[in-house]
């Protein structure tokens, strides 16, 4: 529908309005173009890099933590020379055959495109991946065409998570603040020039941090980057203060200036935004993941939290453009992996009209009786990610594949 020049230009009027986030103008080019066409957030953030690059926009987080672009003065000068051609771009019609297509046909046709562009540019790639991939599609062209009926297919199938894949980094980071976030959360925020190119688009990414262990093997945990600001080098995490470990040890005994190795992320699994609502369900473990997505919402998003946490006081506030309601349940620490509180407080909330993601992570066997619940109600798998944070009676263990 746009080309790469044209894209930039319909992304720079869109900022030009007032600052938006990458999720934002995903979704308000979506609406604008009522569902004809959606940019992945593989076409949208290096749209945005070279906006950046050229001098066009400022990126930075505002007070919610996401990050928003800003035009600037040479962006504005740019925009004006070319007036004329980003109002052209609003009224632009979708390509023949794209604008009556259902939505779901346009977004899995969106979906495959971006599939197939990670497949033929990803390392190794076989010189005959593209003819194998050619055919593939030919035979289902075919087969369509000769008026077969597509396999037995529901809308419960249809793939919803976009996969991001990285070049694997070590970074050097030095601790530059420490807040006591909660009584069971400890939040640290890290700087380095190397984060200047840190790359995580999923709200739930875990990148591998590094502690010194027995003999030259060091203790690995994962975390979940609360938020990161590529501007001004600084990364985000928060440690739940829930077990003895040297993650927890470290956490608590950080001061300014001491230092953090870590790694990744390995890649990103991005929810496509075609939900009208999102459930996110966690413990503590989980709150750094739940506050994050719940940030990057964007205005007129339904969202619904519910997370278990020791008590009143860990309770945590989640700024966010997005229709928010927040749910909390008090459990001490040592009943965590017990299922119970978490399956009654889910049982009693009314799910809103319309598509919706059910989001879960706790401990491997909560997250994995949550997931249930959901599937009995109905709730279609493929809208649904369930995983085990932590494992009872194991450590540096996850159980990532629930769902």
């Amino acid at each position: 529908m746009f080309d790469y020049g044209e894209l930039r230009l319909l992304v720079l009027l869109m900022i030009s309005e007032r600052p938006r986030h990458g999720y934002e103008l995903i979704k308000l080019i979506t609406e604008q173009f009522n569902g004809s066409y959606s940019p992945s957030p593989g076409v949208i953030y290096p749209t945005l890099q070279w906006l950046e690059d050229m001098g066009f926009v400022t990126i930075e987080a505002d007070d919610a933590g996401r990050k928003s672009s800003r035009i600037t003065s040479e962006g504005e000068a740019f925009l004006a020379a070319n007036k004329a051609a980003a109002q052209d771009l609003l009224t632009r019609k979708p390509p023949l055959g794209r604008g009556d297509a259902p939505v779901e046909i346009v977004a899995a046709m969106d979906r495959l495109k971006e599939a197939l562009r990670l497949r033929l540019h990803a390392p190794g790639a076989a010189p005959e991946t593209a003819a194998i991939l050619a055919g593939e599609i030919d035979g289902l062209a075919e087969r369509l065409a000769a008026g077969a009926q597509p396999a037995e297919a529901t809308p419960t199938e249809e793939p919803v998570i976009l996969r991001h894949k990285f070049d694997i980094r070590r970074r050097s980071l030095t601790v530059q603040q420490v807040d006591r976030l909660t009584p069971h959360m400890v939040r640290i925020v890290l700087h380095s020039e190397d984060l200047a190119d840190f790359t995580s688009l999923g709200a739930d990414d875990h990148i591998k941090l590094f502690f010194d262990g027995e003999g030259d093997k060091p203790e690995m945990r994962d975390y979940t980057p609360r938020r990161y600001d590529n501007a001004a080098c600084t990364l985000t995490l928060d440690f739940a203060l829930h077990e003895a470990g040297p993650a927890t040890d470290w956490a608590l005994k950080a001061q300014v200036g001491d230092s953090l190795n870590i790694g990744g992320p390995r890649g990103s699994a991005v929810i496509a935004p075609v939900f009208d609502w999102y459930l996110l369900i966690g413990d503590e473990t989980a709150l750094p993941a739940i506050g994050r997505k719940a940030e990057e919402l964007g205005a007129g998003v339904q969202v619904i939290t519910l997370a278990a946490v020791p008590e009143a006081a860990d309770e945590q506030v989640f700024e966010t453009a997005a229709d928010l309601r927040q749910h909390w349940v008090h459990r001490p620490v040592e009943a965590a992996t017990d299922p119970e509180t978490l399956l009654a407080a889910a049982r009693d909330i009314a799910l809103p009209e319309g598509r919706g993601f059910v989001w879960i992570a706790a401990e491997a066997q909560v997250a994995r009786a949550l997931r249930d619940a959901f599937l009995e109600r109905g709730h279609p798998k493929s809208w649904l990610k369930a995983a085990g944070y932590w494992v009872k009676g194991t450590a540096a263990t996850s159980d990532k594949a629930l769902s």
